[in-house]
């Protein structure tokens, strides 16, 4: 059963109807209790009761059962209660003579393995995280419900704010979190780590909240870590930790199956409500009668501490109408294996098993008196039912194993075939009668189930005698029974079973066991294994070795971007991207590839994610580097991976103990490092943006032999190679003053923005650290040619690189203006190298003069140097720039008229100081679309003498 499904109503499902839940369900006593003392806690007035809940049974324990229940109880109680199980929790509940009364009760159902961390959810509102989507449930149908929803987040998710909501809403109130542990998984993702205190925070003043509250009832359902077959993020087992303490002290821990209800469960979910006492009894006292003489000393007597005649027919009425033989196995076996799910997967077996002997029935053809452990159809999809149960725990090789072992040994799927129903065939004609059709058949599938799992004490298959009593019925000889054993167990050149093995036991105690074996050499299971990997696996593991392979080198930050179809994502999975730092990106090689002639959609998408076409509009697309594997490369690599799957496979499968264990470990490890490189063999390529003569491309390169893409600093020295990145320490200021000078800015740049240009601009190189850039502009700043000024236009001195300050906005990079010293023109670069050296030893004796006395601040002096210092006449010039009316639809033609533009309005800058303007007029011409130009015309306005005219265009 599924919460989820029961509740938002995803997909329809018999379970959502209450009559229909009622009545397979069967009131055990601990789901009663659980039923009942959540029913107190939220219906019964002035009662003390407990408040706070938690799940903590393995996979298959009917959690999930009981919380449907829950949901049931609250929002249909009439029909709930009308039940028998209804009628069980009310009279629990009601305990001591008080009413109940669960008709208005507030609910806020929470399901951790449908809900992401940060994002928002149409059943949650704007909710992003457990406090506010609870406070969105809780006011569900009130008027007011955002208003109040944003009150109370603003107040916080504490204790006081919680008691705050409960007493505003004045209604019982359940709050059931179910899966939380995968919610606490979702927790420990890179981009929502950040939210797990705050969740953490919210569910222990939860759990206090609801203590202190009457009438408020909270259930958690989190699974004990021994219980749990889950590998979690380290940061999630803490979670559960700091979680499971509260809980303890906060509520009770309770289960809702036990193990003596087994069989009621079962039987109550396959079978109509029938009375079954008399029939039971009456097979019970047919079979004990029937088991006497050779049936009593050799088989009952033999399979073990209370199985044998004495207790044989309790333990029938007690699971009739299967054998207890197989509820053992299922039961106390079986559930061993946490992956198998007691109820639910033996629930999904008994049922293929219950309609196929019903069929047989129903066709007049023979059935056991009650259904065996050889009684599972293996030639059905029961099979498929049983090996995909989990009881082999997920092995794939195992069950591929067993799967050819049932078709070979025992009988084909669809039926007429196999050694077993071959040999009932053989013994048939040879004259045997044991009293049904298919003896050898039923023993060979009893062999079958009994060797699925280790047994106690690590003991592998059956006993003879479990085998005989698989077969055993009321009118079956001993002797009989016996030749079908001894058939199965013959050498496969006499017939019998071939994947039979038998251990006898140490020192000759206790009995020799059979069981049914898969075992092969270490290359026929490698290739078995090797067809149940899938390509989508391999590159699965492809991918997740990839992230671990990786390193950032030079680069600052190391991103992953997985594939949407496999994260389930919806937008675009580049846009989380975007960063003020240099960063390696490794892409996921399931969906993007380079080359081998079918690379388009990858380069689309990097194109979208570097900004070159519409989709995206990343601000430091200079800064990013992205990592990408070749094609046919990664078709080694996941080849590679499938190699290491199989392996892993055989490993699983060996016992440790088997001789060809270690060898099957050398193996593994070897395709494991074999693996890995070949994962960085096939990170070939890299892409980053470069400014080009046609405008923003991405480029794509490939590492040099021997490096790899994943290698941050293999990639880093060969964007240095190739100019587009400085390494450490190395950046030049003089070409760091020749990108500003070079650059189409039209202004001088504050620090921000110069610290802004190596990540946003890809014109300029990617530099190691930001320290560099401080020491480069450090060294500008006191240099020769550039200057750093305040707001008011006065020199700042920067004593050492690291007063410079990377988020000024108020400081400006300017060039330094030309000095009026007395040096002639050719000795003018020995002088600004002296200058340079003085700079360098001392500062300055104020922003605005320079050490020869000589004043930087006169706008309209134009002094040249001459003999004896003295001043020559000023000369002047009229420049005049015409361009025709001419089309700049043209990119390049674009470009070169805005150049013009800009380097005019440098002119009229009244930062340079240096330059000594005395007079300008201007005739601009534009044909625009209408309203383009309405800033220009507003500007253009304010300007004495200046005339704006406007006319519609005729073209």
């Amino acid at each position: 059963m599924s919460l989820a499904k029961a509740v938002y109503q995803t997909v329809p499902v018999p379970y959502s109807r209450t009559n229909y839940y009622t009545d397979i369900t069967q009131p055990t006593p601990l789901l009663v209790g659980f039923l009942g003392r959540v029913a107190r806690r939220l219906g019964v007035r002035d009662v003390e009761a407990q408040a706070l809940f938690h799940l903590d049974q393995g996979m298959g324990g009917g959690k999930s059962h009981a919380l449907v229940g829950l949901w049931h109880m609250i929002h249909s109680p009439e029909r709930f209660f009308e039940s028998d199980l209804g009628k069980s929790v009310a009279q629990e509940a009601m305990a001591g003579g008080h009413a109940l009364d669960l008709s208005d009760v507030a609910h806020a159902v929470l399901i951790g393995d449908s809900m992401s961390p940060g994002r928002t959810d149409p059943r949650f509102g704007p909710a992003t995280d457990l406090f506010g989507r609870l406070l969105w449930l809780l006011f569900d149908g009130q008027p007011d419900r955002l208003d109040r929803w944003q009150h109370y987040v603003a107040l916080g998710p504490n204790k006081a704010t919680l008691q705050d909501v409960f007493a505003e809403i004045d209604r019982p109130i359940l709050i059931i979190i179910d899966e939380l542990m995968d919610y606490a998984m979702a927790l420990t993702n890179q981009d929502a780590i950040g939210g797990l205190p705050g969740e953490q925070g919210f569910l222990n003043a939860l759990a206090d909240a609801v203590d202190d509250q009457p009438h408020v009832a909270l259930v958690v359902v989190m699974i004990r870590s021994d219980e749990d077959e889950a590998g979690y993020h380290p940061a999630a087992e803490e979670m559960r930790e700091y979680l499971s303490k509260r809980l303890q002290r906060n509520g009770k821990t309770v289960t809702v199956t036990d193990p003596s209800d087994f069989a009621q469960i079962i039987r109550r979910r396959l079978f109509d409500r029938a009375e079954v006492l008399e029939p039971a009894r009456a097979v019970a006292a047919r079979f004990t009668n029937a088991a006497e003489g050779p049936w009593a000393d050799s088989v009952f007597n033999k399979l073990g501490a209370g199985k044998g005649i004495g207790r044989l027919a309790d333990r029938i009425m007690e699971t009739y109408p299967f054998h207890p033989d197989l509820f053992d196995l299922v039961s106390k076996e079986w559930s061993v294996v946490q992956a198998f799910q007691r109820v639910r997967s033996t629930v999904a077996i008994f049922a293929r098993t219950v309609l196929h002997w019903t069929l047989e029935y129903e066709q007049g053809r023979w059935c056991p008196p009650l259904i065996g452990p050889g009684d599972i159809p293996l030639q059905t999809d029961a099979l498929e039912e049983l090996l995909s149960s989990g009881v082999l725990a997920g092995n794939d090789r195992a069950i591929q194993g067993y799967r050819a072992v049932a078709n070979t040994d025992i009988i084909r799927s669809g039926g007429g075939a196999g050694t077993a129903h071959n040999l009932d065939e053989a013994l048939r004609q040879a004259g045997v009668d044991a009293g049904q059709v298919c003896p050898a058949v039923r023993m060979a599938a009893s062999c079958f189930a009994y060797s699925l799992v280790p047994r106690a004490q690590a003991a592998r298959g059956a006993t003879k005698a479990e085998l005989l009593a698989s077969i055993f019925v009321p009118g079956v000889e001993y002797a009989s029974a016996e030749e079908v054993f001894n058939a199965l167990i013959a050498s496969p050149i006499d017939g019998g079973l071939g994947a039979l093995e038998h251990s006898s036991p140490a020192a000759g105690r206790g009995a020799s066991r059979y069981y049914l074996s898969i075992k092969q050499t270490l290359n026929m299971y490698h290739a078995n294994a090797m067809t149940m990997v899938s390509s989508d696996r391999a590159l699965e593991r492809v991918w997740h070795r990839a992230q671990s392979l990786a390193s950032k080198g030079m680069f600052t930050n190391l991103q992953f971007v997985d594939d949407p179809a496999s994260a389930g994502g919806t937008s675009s999975p580049f846009v989380s991207v975007d960063g003020q730092d240099n960063r390696l990106v490794v892409v996921d090689p399931r969906r993007w590839t380079l080359l081998n002639g079918n690379d388009a959609a990858t380069r689309r998408d990097i194109d979208e994610a570097f900004g070159v076409v519409p989709g995206l509009a990343p601000t430091y697309a200079a800064s990013m580097v992205i990592a990408l594997v070749n094609t046919q490369r990664r078709a080694r690599a996941r080849d590679r991976a499938k190699d290491l799957l199989a392996w892993e496979g055989v490993v699983d499968y060996l016992d440790p103990e088997n001789e060809e264990y270690s060898e099957a470990c050398s193996r593994r490890d070897e395709a494991r490092r074999r693996l890995d490189v070949d994962i960085r063999w096939a990170y070939q390529h890299y892409a980053y943006l470069l400014r080009t003569s046609a405008g923003l491309a991405v480029q794509y390169k490939a590492v040099p032999d021997g490096k790899s893409a994943l290698n941050g600093q293999d990639v880093w020295t060969d964007l240095v190679a190739l100019g587009r990145a400085v390494a450490a320490g190395g950046i030049s200021p003089d070409y760091i003053s020749q990108l500003i000078a070079s650059g189409t800015f039209g202004r001088d740049l504050t620090p921000k923005e110069l610290f802004t240009l190596p990540f946003s601009n890809p014109t300029w190189p990617l530099v190691a650290t930001i320290e560099d850039l401080r020491a480069v502009l450090f060294e500008l700043a006191t240099g020769p040619d550039w200057m750093l000024t305040d707001s008011d236009g006065n020199e700042v001195r920067p004593g050492s690189p690291a007063q410079i300050q990377p988020g000024s906005m108020q400081q400006l990079l300017r060039p330094r203006p030309a000095s009026t010293g007395e040096a002639s023109t050719e000795q003018g670069d020995d002088s600004a190298q002296a200058d340079h050296s003085e700079r360098s030893g001392e500062a300055a004796d104020d922003g605005e003069h320079r050490q020869d006395g000589s004043d930087t601040e006169g706008r309209g002096q134009n002094d040249s140097s001459g003999s004896g210092g003295a001043s020559t006449e000023v000369g002047y010039e009229v420049t005049k720039l015409r361009l025709p009316l001419t089309s700049v639809t043209d990119d390049a033609r674009r470009e070169a008229v805005w150049a013009l533009l800009r380097e005019v309005a440098s002119v009229a800058d009244p930062a340079r100081r240096n330059v000594d303007l005395q007079m300008m007029g201007l005739e601009i011409t534009v044909t625009a679309r209408v309203g383009d130009l309405v800033s220009a015309q507003t500007k253009a306005g304010t300007i004495p003498g200046m005339v704006v005219t406007v006319d519609a265009d005729e073209l």
